[in-house]
């Protein structure tokens, strides 16, 4: 695709997308995965070959992403843990995406009058909704950002290979780096198909669409392996909902149901939340089963009339096929962030739209400026919530009142700024909502211990742990929380029984089986247990401790241990 000097729109769109943006560069990490992703991990932070086999090989939090991880690892070593910097690469990120999308209305449109202007419009829907606050705003979705990119690259250089009747080789590799990023393209082939059908009107028969499915079987191939991976990574988060508990019936309707939520947010992007949890009511579903019905008929009907449309309604569902709910994890049941990628067709359809208009063009193109214009004030009030923890949690209390996780996360903003009082009425909110709430009881707990409440801090913890469905890793930081606090109570003996639990299971993180042997070790020099406190900080030597910090101290004290003859 060649660009001539109307292109120099390029920049002002990029730097118009910056301004609309600007308050996420304020932005904090967040308490809601930042924290464990980013401030806890030390994993991810630098570049050495044990870092790169960590970040090929993990699936920390229920995610394989490997160049995700890469990008952030590059963002410790230019920006340490300043915010900052790695929220500038997130925007610089959504900027360049913001081109690509305009490049690919460009693509649709080819031959119309004014479609510069056209493609931009089209591109700043996209870029400037309020749906793109979250994975802008939010560090923890960077591989939204970065996949969307290689996606992207991957359609624009299939138009350009097979219009030349070329195989598609870039763009296969293009692929191959969205799939190494996050798995959220997985869906991208089938859509290439349809590519192929309109409007590069390559499948006219059979045979035709044959040869086009053959043509994409390496790309088949890494959809597929995408998939299993993103599924192995959330089946060892330990958080997917048995099928049992959420059954095919109501994973479904689950999933019907989103897709019209989805496109009710894109049309009225209102009511909008860090988290929805509320399960839909049957009402809900039935009305969003009958509008589908009705829906899949007509654009049969007139499927050769309507093909843009076919076209962007097919991508828009396969690309947000993978976060319908199908795998369901985890209480949220839909997010904002799950149509970054999804929405481009819809601004591509916009595109031709726009082009095919004729009488009504002008009176179209105001209505749709004034519509960008209150979307990018909304987007660049919504960036500034999501600025810091209690920002964001407070937002999302007042959205809904009953939201326990938006309680929660509030009362931990409340008690990094060390505002305890408010923050155990926050805890006390979130159990009175749901009394099961094992985050609420747990940090309540935390907090209890802090203020030396430990009688109470232990009930929580204990309660904490009973809960059904834990996830492994918040079982393992429930089971140091509760040692800890029985070490306060002077309960030293099952505060060894706690880190030993975690020490001795081998599902166990190292760096989580590294801080239990830290403690123990303490634990056990405090109380005169010399030769099992020096074979723990031995221990610590043997596990993985990508920045240095838990064997640097080890091998201090052992050093100092060297001093004291062995009993």
């Amino acid at each position: 695709m060649k660009l001539n000097a109307k292109d120099f729109w390029l920049a002002g769109l990029a730097m118009f997308v910056v301004v609309v943006f600007f308050p996420v560069l304020r932005g904090e990490f967040l308490y809601w995965d930042d924290d464990g992703l980013f401030v806890q991990n030390p994993y991810f932070r630098g570049l050495s070959p044990i870092h790169l086999q960590w970040m090929c090989t993990t699936f920390w939090y229920g995610h394989w992403q490997p160049l995700s991880w890469l990008s952030c690892a590059l963002d410790y070593t230019a920006w340490g843990m300043n915010a900052a910097g790695w929220h500038l690469t997130n925007l610089l990120l959504h900027s360049v995406n913001t081109v690509l999308v305009y490049l690919l209305c460009l693509a649709g449109i080819k031959e119309a009058r004014g479609r510069y202007g056209f493609a931009m419009l089209a591109a700043l829907f996209w870029a400037v909704h309020p749906l793109r606050v979250e994975p802008v705003a939010w560090l923890a979705t960077r591989g939204y950002l970065l996949c969307t990119t290689f996606c992207l690259l991957t359609v624009l250089s299939y138009i350009k290979e097979v219009s030349r009747r070329k195989y598609p080789l870039i763009a296969l590799l293009c692929f191959a780096l969205a799939t190494f990023t996050k798995g959220i393209g997985m869906m991208l082939p089938l859509v290439l198909l349809l590519i192929d059908w309109f409007p590069l009107r390559r499948i006219t028969s059979i045979r035709t669409s044959f040869r086009c499915a053959i043509e994409k079987t390496p790309f088949f191939m890494l959809s597929m392996v995408t998939g299993a991976l993103a599924f192995l990574a959330k089946k060892a988060q330990g958080g997917m909902a048995p099928v049992d508990i959420y059954g095919p019936v109501k994973r479904f309707g689950q999933a019907i149901y989103g897709i019209w939520f989805y496109l009710s947010k894109t049309l009225f992007p209102v009511g909008l939340s860090p988290l929805y949890y509320k399960r839909p009511e049957p009402g809900f579903i039935m009305v969003s089963l009958l509008l589908t019905a009705v829906t899949v008929i007509f654009l049969f009907l007139f499927r050769r009339k309507l093909r843009p449309v076919v076209i962007a309604l097919g991508s828009f569902v396969l690309l947000i096929f993978p976060m319908l709910g199908f795998t369901q994890s985890g209480a949220q049941l839909f997010a904002d962030r799950f149509t970054y990628l999804a929405a481009v067709p819809f601004s591509v359809l916009l595109a031709v739209g726009l082009a095919r208009l004729t009488g009504v063009r002008r009176l179209v193109g105001c209505a749709l400026a004034a519509t960008l214009l209150f979307f990018s004030i909304q987007t660049f009030s919504f960036s500034g919530v999501w600025g810091n923890s209690l920002s964001l949690w407070h937002y999302a209390v007042v959205q809904d009142e009953n939201n326990v996780q938006a309680h929660t996360g509030m009362g931990k903003a409340l008690v990094s700024l060390k505002v305890y009082d408010e923050a155990l009425k926050c805890f006390d909110r979130a159990l009175a909502v749901d009394p099961n709430c094992a985050a609420a009881r747990l940090n309540r707990a935390l907090l209890e211990n802090e203020t030396g409440a430990y009688e109470k801090a232990l009930a929580d913890v204990n309660q904490a742990l009973a809960a059904q469905r834990l996830i492994l890793g918040d079982k393992i930081r429930m089971l140091i929380s509760r040692g800890q606090i029985e070490e306060n109570l002077g309960l030293d003996e099952q505060a060894l029984a706690d880190y030993s639990a975690v020490i001795d299971d081998q599902g166990s993180d190292p760096f989580c089986r590294l801080m239990a042997l830290q403690v123990r070790a303490r634990l056990y020099l405090e109380t005169g247990c010399l030769a099992e406190g020096r074979a723990d900080l031995a221990a610590m030597l043997e596990l993985p401790d990508p920045d240095g910090g838990y064997q640097c101290k080890a091998k201090r004290i052992l050093t100092e241990l060297k001093k004291i003859p062995e009993e």
